[in-house]
């Protein structure tokens, strides 16, 4: 069967075709395929970051132009136009970063956004890059391992590594939730619900 092979970081032509027919946005999604959403759910980060670097930017700039015009001032320039340009500079990255999560946020609402986890049915799993993608079976989803305990004050974070038969290698890192939902699915056959699969 054509969709019986791992297959890591390949194009859409060498998908199976109904992992092809997803990765089409004109395509509605089949009614028993789940969605992960990735990185477009966390806009609040680079929004925070984007807030917090602001303040500390123009603060520094006004520092930098008061110091620039008081005679006594030496060092005081050099460190707070330092401070200001390293907090703009990061600033619009972090905004760069928001408008990104906030179109990718809108596209999966009209339902054209198709990068991310895909769990097509029993079928497998479809890691949905730009114009690179991985193709899991069911059965061959390998087990997680455990990249970070949950001691102390950490949430416990996994890593599954999908290696296909000419040793190219993916990486699907994931939270605890995420990695139980897949063995479920793997192990048991059960679909998704809730939370961020869609």
């Amino acid at each position: 069967m054509e969709g019986d092979q791992v297959r890591v970081r390949v194009s859409a032509d060498e998908l199976p075709l109904r992992a092809q027919l997803l990765l089409d946005p004109g395509t509605p999604r089949p009614p028993d395929s789940r969605f992960l959403v990735r990185r477009s759910r966390s806009s609040w980060v680079p929004a925070a970051w984007l807030v917090a670097l602001l303040l500390v930017g123009i603060a520094s700039l006004r520092s930098t132009l008061a110091a620039g015009m008081d005679a006594q001032a030496g060092d005081e320039r050099i460190i707070y136009g330092t401070i200001a340009a390293i907090c703009l500079v990061g600033a619009i990255a972090a905004a760069r970063t928001l408008l990104q999560g906030l179109a990718e946020r809108r596209a999966v609402r009209r339902g054209d956004f198709r990068q991310g986890l895909h769990v097509l049915g029993l079928d497998g799993l479809l890691i949905a890059g730009r114009d690179r993608h991985t193709w899991v079976p069911r059965a061959k989803l390998p087990t997680a391992d455990v990249t970070r305990s949950g001691g102390g004050n950490h949430v416990p974070s996994y890593a599954f590594i999908i290696v296909d038969d000419r040793e190219r290698v993916e990486r699907l890192d994931c939270g605890a939730a995420t990695k139980t939902t897949l063995w479920l699915w793997a192990q048991h056959g059960s679909l998704p619900e809730g939370g961020d699969w869609r």
